[in-house]
């Protein structure tokens, strides 16, 4: 099928750019010389990507210089992460609907799994790169950090309030992980239960 096809390419050329992103801070944390050969190759193809993270995350131009190199770097590792995963997952959705629209009842169950899934994953997805982003210190202006805050914070600060603190490590993120794992089991165990 088509859409088979455009996801096993996209997978690729994501592949291929999270590879040279990969290596540029493989290289980058051996202190190669700019001026290398091989680095001025890696910084001509990575700088519009991370230039692009950094609109993408909407990062004034006076706060850009606030990350280090790598965590410049690492930002536009994960937003291409991110990037790939998002196109994945819509391109996903259009293979099942068709499907679904020929058959809406019969597929009421398969649909309800995958939207649900699709849920879990996105939050799981949207909790993960709050933590990478907080580690390579995204500042909160950024709208994707302050949009990211917002929709985990909510399930964090209940979470941190329990925790004891453990010489400043929070470990909600930790737990947040475990409980999301577990209710998606949960919801699923019940939904086969159903369809």
């Amino acid at each position: 099928m088509v859409l088979n096809t455009i996801i096993s390419v996209l997978d690729v050329l994501f592949g291929l750019l999270g590879l040279i992103l990969i290596v540029r801070i493989v290289l980058h944390l051996f202190r190669v010389s700019s001026q290398n050969p091989v680095m001025r190759v890696l910084t001509l193809i990575t700088d519009p990507v991370v230039d692009l993270a950094y609109k993408i995350l909407g990062i004034p131009e006076h706060r850009r210089y606030d990350l280090s190199t790598f965590g410049a770097l690492a930002m536009a590792l994960i937003v291409v992460w991110m990037g790939r995963t998002l196109i994945v997952w819509v391109l996903q959705l259009a293979l099942y609907v068709p499907a679904w629209f020929r058959n809406p009842l019969g597929n009421i169950g398969t649909m309800l799994i995958f939207i649900l899934r699709l849920a879990f994953e996105l939050y799981s997805l949207a909790l993960l790169a709050r933590i990478l982003f907080e580690w390579i210190r995204v500042p909160y202006s950024s709208r994707v950090m302050r949009f990211l805050w917002d929709i985990t914070e909510p399930l964090l600060a209940p979470i941190r309030s329990v925790l004891p603190s453990f010489g400043g490590l929070d470990f909600s993120p930790l737990i947040a992980f475990f409980l999301l794992n577990f209710a998606q089991r949960l919801v699923f165990m019940m939904l086969g239960w159903i369809f």
